[in-house]
């Protein structure tokens, strides 16, 4: 296989009602747990690489990596760009190789947004690569509960967002937010649907760690068709390496250490699939 656009990945789970896991990765252990997971799942996936960590991971590399794990293997793997800010980054993610980018230019006002989101859709789909953007703002869960409920996306300026910028998915503000939360999240789950009511193309969460379960299938059910997970997963590979390091008194090599964050993150991402699919029709339900 080769890389997916989560075009067709994002369509499909709506017609099924199910949602495809957008998970966040570091490293290769991080990569080669996804993948594994989804394997085993026998589901799609989106691997994402956080703006901030295109320098740390090497975005040639990560896209050479991802090119050989579709090839590898016979679930759809979507490699894409989580919170793009510039032109230069969007840009530099279609020449390694993501076959999807996120451009977030939220924090812009509505017209900025919208006239710098559709040149992107346009250079991005000229060369085959999806887009999803964002409108509404998601701030930390470590914010106040106001704040992360103080810009939430507005349903008709939303269907003219994407009419207009041709976007393939669309991250709204629903009340989740980004990372821990120290309370909530309080989700509008009215608000979720009617942008699903009147938003055309797939609608996308961000802040998918740590919310609960019932929440994240509630929204699958309204229509969520990607939710975004990416602090649990970094939380869980460090977790681990700490557990590992204090049983063997640091007498541990490299490569069991990394072997067991591995498998750790692993478990955990399998656990969000099936939560994931929890409401899927054209599979079987995995015991």
């Amino acid at each position: 296989m080769i890389l997916s656009s989560i075009t067709e990945m994002l369509t499909n789970a709506r017609k099924e009602h199910y949602a495809v896991g957008a998970f966040n990765v570091l490293n290769l252990e991080m990569f080669q747990a996804i993948v594994n997971a989804a394997e085993a799942e026998k589901s799609p996936v989106i691997i994402q690489v956080w703006h901030g960590h295109l320098d740390h991971v090497g975005g040639k590399y990560i896209g050479a990596i991802a090119q050989a794990a579709a090839k590898s293997t016979t679930c759809p793997i979507a490699l894409q760009l989580d919170h793009g800010q510039t032109f230069d980054q969007v840009r530099s993610c279609i020449d390694w190789g993501f076959s999807s980018i996120m451009i977030d230019l939220s924090s812009s006002s509505f017209h900025e947004n919208l006239n710098h989101t559709k040149e992107i859709v346009k250079e991005a789909h000229n060369k085959g690569v999806s887009v999803e953007a964002e409108l509404g703002r998601i701030f930390s869960g470590l914010s106040s509960i106001e704040k992360q409920r103080s810009f939430l996306t507005d349903p008709e300026l939303a269907a003219q967002f994407v009419e207009e910028t041709g976007v393939d998915a669309l991250a709204v503000s629903v009340g989740t937010a980004h990372g821990m939360y120290t309370k909530g999240p309080i989700i509008d789950f009215d608000l979720l649907e009617k942008l699903i009511h009147y938003v055309q193309v797939p609608i996308v969460i961000h802040g998918g760690s740590f919310t609960l379960d019932e929440d994240i299938i509630k929204m699958i059910d309204l229509g969520a068709a990607k939710i975004n997970i990416g602090t649990e997963l970094m939380m869980e590979f460090v977790n681990s390496i700490q557990a590992m390091l204090c049983e063997k008194n640091q007498d541990v090599s490299a490569k069991e250490l990394l072997g067991h964050a591995q498998l750790c993150v692993e478990k955990l991402v399998k656990r969000k699939i099936r939560t994931l699919n929890t409401l899927r029709t054209d599979i079987a339900p995995q015991e």
